[in-house]
């Protein structure tokens, strides 16, 4: 615990783990702690105060979580930290069982207390972060939805609170927890239902970051094609993505997580006839075996996702896609993994991620018989991963001699630049890269270039500037 006689922090670096969303949750806390006068640093070694996001969604993420909060309260006897607090899904599903396993953390702190994260490091404990979520004032105005790290509007502002925007891309949350009930996920126990963000105040904090440089926005949520559903209707998705295609300075929305079987042929319309929506497609898949699919508690075949990328290719034959997929799960076959393959192989998708299924607390699944052996799944992983490397690599081929439009993230001082195309997302897939780009004049960060591709090299596309 902290020295209650210390000065309390002034610098606090935040630490983020998971997924999209939790990177967005770093950024409104980010905000609402310099709002609140700390600075916010990069470096936690720099840092009086660590803030560590956690992720709870497989065992991996877990202890990964767990050995980063680890890492964090060391520096208290090793560097400068004195205060260290654990936010995030971890802390949410597993607050009391973490206050007694992790007592070098100063707080573990559940959704419900992130408006007090500034309260806490200026000298709360433990025992106050038990009981701030049932007394004292609240910085969520009556009546607004509780969603984790969203926070009221600052004076004289028309955003959420959060950091300023850093660079070209940012993040935006659309909503809030998931109503589905997949057999293998545990999100819905601690991230709750399914609750969108108003159009208004998307709207707003999009136009705000755009007013600093931000030009892509990647639109996120558990199941981004649910938006709108609890506001009057599912069309409120489409309505959104064309108001946000009229804000100032906006060059790209990129839509992710996408349920196939929430995709509406007016939202597949949209997403291709925007100009400013990518034709970028992260579907929720799982597996293409319906048996498979079926214990998972999921819907859909390899026949019907074949039609779904059918018809998407038939509005953009260019249409980029991304998805995940579990081997190994309770019940899956040799067959069902041949049935996989041979989807792979149809479809011809771009990125891909395989996992080997894991037991997860609080899931269907750890109920189910036919448990495959943990190498038989490894085996299985990797013999598909194998299968979509070549793919991939057919795939970025097709690229070679086409133009493209690359968004510049960064320029190295020999002139290569290096950025990304409508196919590709930030920090999930691949990157092009653009030799001698700075010659003869300087490609700044934030430029969107035009390139002819000029060869593949696995996830990477080399390019030259047609500018």
């Amino acid at each position: 615990m902290p020295d209650p006689a210390a000065a309390p922090p002034t610098t606090v670096a935040i630490v983020t783990l998971g997924c999209g969303r939790n990177e967005v949750d770093s950024q409104n806390a980010a905000g609402l702690l310099a709002a609140a006068g700390y600075q916010v640093v990069a470096d936690p070694e720099q840092a009086d105060a660590v803030v560590v996001n956690t992720c709870a969604f497989v065992e991996a993420a877990k202890r990964e979580s767990i050995e980063t909060v680890l890492d964090a309260t060391a520096l208290k006897d090793q560097g400068r930290a004195r205060t260290v607090l654990v936010t995030g899904c971890l802390a949410e599903r597993y607050t009391e069982e973490l206050r007694v396993e992790l007592p070098e953390a100063d707080a573990i702190v559940p959704f419900s207390d992130y408006g007090r994260l500034p309260q806490l490091l200026s000298g709360g404990s433990q025992a106050q972060a038990r009981s701030i979520g049932s007394s004292g004032p609240t910085l969520v105005p009556a009546g607004r939805r509780a969603l984790p790290m969203v926070f009221p509007t600052p004076a004289g502002a028309a955003f959420p609170a959060r950091a300023a925007a850093r660079g070209p891309v940012a993040l935006v949350k659309l909503a809030e927890g998931c109503d589905r009930d997949c057999s293998f996920c545990a999100i819905p126990s601690f991230r709750g239902r399914f609750r969108s963000r108003r159009p208004t105040e998307i709207l707003d904090e999009v136009a705000w970051l755009a007013g600093q440089g931000v030009s892509e926005v990647c639109l996120v949520a558990e199941n981004s094609t649910s938006y709108g559903k609890d506001l009057g209707g599912r069309e409120a998705l489409v309505h959104l993505l064309r108001d946000l295609a009229r804000i100032d300075g906006l060059r790209r929305l990129r839509l992710n997580y996408l349920q196939p079987d929430e995709l509406t042929p007016g939202l597949l319309e949209e997403m291709a006839a925007n100009p400013v929506v990518c034709s970028y497609f992260d579907l929720s898949l799982q597996h293409a075996s319906a048996p498979v699919l079926r214990r998972m508690r999921r819907g859909g075949s390899a026949e019907g996702f074949l039609d779904l990328v059918g018809r998407i290719r038939a509005l953009d034959p260019d249409a980029a896609f991304r998805s995940n997929f579990i081997l190994g799960f309770p019940g899956e076959r040799a067959a069902d993994v041949r049935e996989l393959e041979a989807f792979l192989e149809a479809a011809r998708l771009d990125w891909v991620a395989f996992f080997a299924w894991s037991p997860e607390d609080g899931t269907a699944a750890l109920d189910l018989d036919g448990r495959v052996p943990a190498a038989t799944a490894r085996a299985r992983v990797e013999r598909v991963q194998e299968l979509q490397d070549r793919l991939l690599a057919e795939a970025q081929e097709s690229w070679v001699g086409r133009r493209l439009e690359v968004l510049v993230e960064r320029v190295d001082d020999d002139g290569t630049a290096e950025g990304r195309s409508f196919r590709e997302a930030p920090d999930a897939d691949g990157v092009v890269r653009v030799e001698g780009a700075a010659a003869p004049r300087r490609v700044r960060v934030g430029e969107y270039l035009p390139v002819v591709v000029t060869a593949a090299q696995g996830p990477e596309l080399l390019a030259r500037s047609a500018g």
